[in-house]
């Protein structure tokens, strides 16, 4: 059972009362987008440093601060995408429930994919299938279906941009705060020339944004880092969980949390693309001949740099799955897995979860929000402090 911890955490629970006010003007004014900029100024202050900010390519070349329009296209009900979905099986009404009360409660909206059991579909329309004439049903048929879905409605509604979540997703209680240190970050990655306003507040020229992931390495030959430090929202090292290859992070305390250009990774918890981006997977992944998860697909777009995929990560995620209370074997969609029962559900790489935390945040008790690991993230007296890193230490 987790403890409440008992000191005071000012930088906190400012953080939290502020993620909690953007929460209720978001459900209260839904027709009005845009907020007050008194509290637009609050929510950059709080993740965003003062004067510690490092340029470390020469003034005027490289944005290092968000612009204003910027941090209020961030604040609208998709997070600063054109629409966010959350990838759901109609039989799992249960997954969907959990995760409309935490974007409720984060204050976002999410529009709904129906998942589609890889088994109900005829194995002339699965890609790569005649690659493996006797294979007519895959063990990962629910990602391999679900997703080209979402490309298409990305491509065919021309959006510009969407994020998608899988529906067993969670995230920090001030994740809308993340959110604005990661723009920043990306804006800095993608070259965006200081003092400009680019059409996507995360920076233009992206194909996706890869923020929830189970590992996810960084192109190898390229040095650049945004640095994140002093960041309570980190998960220590000891209780980092990943299944691939992850960054070098010796260098970096138990606060600091980077970003790169990523070289692709495994899990999709938590993605966005881009127009270009969507149109890119939907060749590559659905009308040529490709016969493996979609995750393994969107790593190796990333890894092929002759495709020009552009992707951007964050390590550590700043989304990853969540293990509901009750019986495990609830927990997967593609496997019945073991019945075990869980007295406390848990979710991995998030040290505030939101939906551990759901019922506090719907009272609006911010001081009884909890960490999963109560005593073992120091507090924070200073602002989150961002660099920025052009060559290998």
């Amino acid at each position: 059972m987790l403890l409440k911890e008992n000191s005071k955490r000012p930088i906190f629970i400012l953080a939290l009362a502020l993620s909690f006010i953007l929460s209720l003007l978001f459900l209260q004014r839904r027709h009005d987008l845009s907020l007050p900029r008194s509290v637009g100024q609050i929510a950059h202050s709080v993740t965003k440093p003062k004067s510690d900010v490092k340029d470390a390519a020469p003034p005027g070349s490289k944005q290092t601060k968000l612009p204003e329009a910027s941090i209020k296209a961030l604040q609208n009900e998709t997070l600063g995408f054109e629409k966010v979905y959350v990838i759901n099986l109609p039989k799992r009404t249960d997954k969907l429930d959990a995760i409309r009360v935490a974007a409720s409660v984060t204050g976002f909206n999410l529009e709904v994919i129906e998942g589609q059991n890889g088994a109900d579909m005829s194995p002339k329309a699965l890609p790569g299938v005649r690659l493996q004439p006797k294979h007519t049903s895959y063990p990962w048929d629910i990602p391999l279906i679900t997703n080209p879905a979402l490309q298409r409605d990305i491509v065919n509604n021309r959006l510009s941009s969407a994020l998608i979540f899988e529906d067993d997703a969670d995230w920090d209680v001030s994740f809308r705060s993340q959110l604005l240190n990661f723009a920043t970050g990306s804006q800095w990655l993608l070259n965006t020339p200081s003092g400009t306003t680019p059409h996507s507040p995360y920076g233009d020229d992206w194909d996706l944004l890869w923020l929830g992931h189970c590992a996810l390495a960084p192109i190898q030959t390229d040095p650049r880092r945004v640095l994140f430090e002093n960041d309570p929202s980190t998960t220590p090292f000891i209780h980092r969980f990943n299944l691939g290859k992850i960054p070098d992070m010796s260098h970096y305390d138990n606060t600091t949390r980077i970003m790169y250009a990523s070289d692709g990774g495994t899990c999709l918890y938590s993605y966005a693309l881009s127009y270009r981006g969507a149109q890119k997977i939907l060749f590559h992944l659905s009308m040529s001949y490709y016969h493996k998860p979609v995750d393994f697909g969107i790593r190796e777009m990333c890894e092929d740099h002759s495709r020009n995929f552009r992707c951007i990560g964050v390590f550590p995620q700043l989304v990853d799955s969540h293990r509901g209370a009750g019986n495990s074997s609830k927990d997967s969609d593609i496997s019945h897995g073991e019945e075990q029962v869980r007295k406390k559900g848990f979710s991995y790489n998030i040290v505030r979860s939101t939906r551990l935390n759901v019922g506090h945040l719907i009272d609006g008790k911010m001081d009884e929000v909890e960490s999963q690991w109560p005593g073992e993230v120091p507090e924070m007296e200073e602002d989150i402090k961002v660099s920025f890193r052009e060559t290998f230490e």
